[in-house]
């Protein structure tokens, strides 16, 4: 039983770090993100530039806002 369970802890301990990982990929990504998203606003301020969002892309965010709530719900859990 006890190397069952120390199989199951060294898993465990691998999936952890995996997590802890990739939130932290997320994390340095969205401020990539966020900084690109402001450069854009500024350059569309700048030049005078105005765009109206195609539907698809209106439904590509909501469902990338839906997809992130969902995950934001899961890392809370803990």
């Amino acid at each position: 039983m006890q190397i069952t369970d120390q199989g199951f802890l060294e898993v465990l301990d691998t999936y952890m770090d995996m997590v802890e990982k990739q939130e932290e990929i997320i994390y340095r990504l969205s401020k990539i993100v966020k900084r690109q998203a402001y450069e854009i606003a500024h350059m569309k301020n700048v030049c005078g530039f105005s765009e109206e969002k195609a539907q698809g892309e209106i439904e590509e965010d909501r469902l990338a806002q839906e997809a992130l709530s969902k995950y934001e719900e899961l890392k809370n859990m803990d």
